[in-house]
């Protein structure tokens, strides 16, 4: 049997082709799996960081939470605090119960200063945990009512001082920081409440 140069050079192409693709094709493949895993790499890292940015968000959300909710119980303990301290000054009878009433007035003076610039501070807070509406009603609250009735109770002390009968100022006083001061804060707490979404659900 003879064969033809022809024959020859196909057999020896396929030869040589099959050398070449048996080379190339794990080459290729080699190339390809690296691509691959170049983006998967590349996806990963990708998702990594957006979970870091996602953690972080997320941690500062829930400082900002904490935050809030510490306001409204520092300023709830505090401006109730300082009514109350009110309250006692103007409930004892400054003749009939004098020791009563010269402590009170004692502890209002020696408290007061401190309780003040606390609440100031916490509603200076409120500056970047709330809304500019709920910060104006705080300044409201601390400018518009308890610093003018801080100044009415000096007032009221300073003209019992000068007279020797209780001063019939006192029980409208009283009136006044127990129900209708009382209602103020009671209603400015509930506001700072709902706008922290710190209300109870049952609640309205």
């Amino acid at each position: 049997m003879s064969f033809s140069q022809d024959f020859f050079e196909k057999v020896l192409l396929l030869i040589l082709t099959a050398g070449v693709t048996g080379l190339l094709i794990p080459c290729v493949l080699k190339i390809v799996d690296e691509r691959k895993a170049q983006k998967q790499k590349e996806i990963d890292d990708r998702r990594l960081r957006e979970q870091k940015l996602y953690e972080a968000a997320l941690l500062r959300q829930n400082k900002i939470i904490d935050a809030q909710v510490q306001l409204l119980d520092n300023l709830a303990n505090l401006i109730w605090e300082y009514q109350l301290l009110a309250i006692e000054v103007s409930y004892f009878n400054p003749i009939e119960q004098s020791d009563l009433y010269s402590a009170a007035v004692k502890e209002y003076d020696k408290r007061t200063g401190a309780t003040f610039a606390k609440i100031r501070a916490e509603i200076s807070k409120a500056l970047y945990l709330t809304s500019t509406d709920t910060y104006q009603e705080l300044r409201e609250l601390y400018y518009k009512k308890l610093i003018p009735l801080d100044m009415e109770l000096y007032r009221l002390m300073k003209k019992q001082r000068d007279t020797k009968q209780k001063i019939p100022d006192w029980k409208h006083f009283n009136d006044n920081t127990v129900h209708d001061l009382g209602d103020i804060i009671d209603d400015t707490l509930n506001n700072l409440a709902k706008e922290l979404r710190l209300k109870s659900v049952e609640q309205k």
